[in-house]
């Protein structure tokens, strides 16, 4: 995006060329009438720009709904320009190219072949609006160096595709490896499963309810969440026996849950009736510690979902999904979560189930974007898998983490999952 003459097309054919993406210009979308009016040395208006800006927003979705990536080179002059373009931006990056005045009409004049006179420059930065979400990058350098800019800030440079292991699931959710095998909840099935490395299948379980989050205690046994019935079952000899009893406490379906060394389970919630409709309301992260009474440790989450704790145990991550953020808090001697503070801000993606990794850094799935994203705290994006399927959760094999393992669904919604069978399991090597 920028003003004319600040070498978007040209950045963006290389950076197209550097991707394997598709490449679009946006002056090839104008109408002849304005084509007409800038060569005569008329500034569009708002009224020029309409029907322009609502064809090329067509084209974005269409392009999003079929999961293509592409380079779109475009002024995107106002504010509310970037907004018609995209409604829901998470997945649409803007990069302003960055420029003076006397740099970029130096340019123009120099130009040939182009509908735009260079007097027409002025009211291009006069339209001009700060892009506060935008990648920004000083157009004095060379396009290449441009272009590798763009790939490391975005975190293209380190792009990765899974491939399928188990497929005709319902909705796996909640990957933790324990004791060589990949565990799992089949939500909408109501089932707790097992896979070997090869993709090999086991129900462990079935249960009556909708099964959230997995963990262990340090006995060896099972944990496992009753979202509707908000409770937490242990599984032994093969049968649920309860174990907390949280509906008192979570303010609607109980969710991901994560167990720590110790045997302590933190538990998150809804906090709303998310399939009904209902509008956000804030939820509670609930501490329920080895034979003790559950107890509400944190507050005013939106929809606090999955979690890791740091290897030294005195820091807790959480995904809170629709507020499209990170957070951390300090671990307490006595469980209690303090000093909240956002680890990283994901600018619309919705971050669900998420992995440490031995570096410090996340693999965060975000359903809505279609994405795991890697994620360094502050919000340094690192790299991206690209799924198959929409991502749910993700985890490595703590003694192979150059394979990250994925849940994915084509729904969540509870009837359509049942139906459609659409759940996966996916693998990328993100090395």
């Amino acid at each position: 995006m920028g003003v004319s003459g600040n070498g978007k097309s040209t950045v963006g054919k290389l950076l197209a060329e550097r991707l394997d993406w598709l490449f679009l210009d946006a002056d090839d979308f104008h109408p002849p009438r304005n084509i007409a009016k800038m060569a005569s040395g008329i500034p569009l208006d708002d009224d020029d720009r309409r029907p322009w800006l609502d064809r090329l927003a067509e084209v974005l979705q269409q392009h999003n709904q079929q999961r293509e990536s592409l380079v779109l080179a475009c002024s995107a002059l106002k504010q509310r320009y970037r907004q018609r373009l995209a409604p829901e931006p998470a997945n649409i990056h803007f990069v302003h190219l960055q420029g003076d005045y006397a740099l970029i009409r130096a340019r123009l004049e120099q130009r040939t072949g182009h509908f735009m006179p260079a007097t027409l420059l002025r009211s291009q930065f006069a339209d001009l609006e700060p892009c506060p979400e935008a990648l920004t990058i000083n157009i004095d350098q060379p396009p290449a160096a441009i272009v590798e800019q763009i790939v490391t800030g975005l975190g293209l440079d380190h792009t990765f595709h899974s491939s399928t292991l188990a497929d005709g699931l319902a909705f796996p959710e909640a990957p933790r490896w324990y004791e060589g095998e990949l565990w799992f909840t089949d939500q909408h099935a109501r089932q707790v499963m097992r896979m070997q490395s090869d993709g090999a299948l086991t129900k462990v379980i079935d249960t009556p309810d909708l099964p959230g989050g997995l963990g262990w205690l340090p006995d060896g046994s099972t944990l496992v969440v009753m979202m509707t019935g908000r409770r937490v079952c242990r599984i032994k000899a093969g049968k649920l026996e309860d174990y907390a009893d949280l509906f008192g406490l979570a303010g609607f379906h109980c969710n991901d849950m994560l167990v720590d060394r110790q045997g302590r389970a933190w538990v998150g919630n809804f906090g709303y009736d998310l399939h009904g409709g209902e509008a956000i309301k804030p939820a509670a992260i609930i501490l329920v510690p080895p034979g003790g009474s559950p107890r509400v440790v944190a507050q005013d989450l939106v929809f606090p979902n999955g979690m890791a704790i740091t290897p030294d145990g005195n820091t807790l991550i959480v995904a809170e999904t629709f507020a499209a953020r990170i957070t951390a808090f300090d671990i307490s001697t006595n469980g209690q979560l303090l000093h909240r503070r956002v680890w990283a801000d994901l600018k619309g993606a919705y971050p669900d189930g998420l992995s440490l990794a031995a570096d410090g850094t996340l693999w965060v799935a975000t359903p809505n974007i279609n994405q795991v994203l890697h994620v360094r705290e502050g919000g340094e994006l690192l790299g991206r898998v690209f799924t198959r399927g929409t991502p749910y959760a993700c985890t490595s094999d703590s003694h192979n983490e150059s394979q990250l393992y994925i849940t994915s669904s084509e729904t969540d919604d509870p009837a359509d999952a049942r139906n459609r069978r659409s759940g996966r399991i996916e693998v990328a090597c993100i090395r």
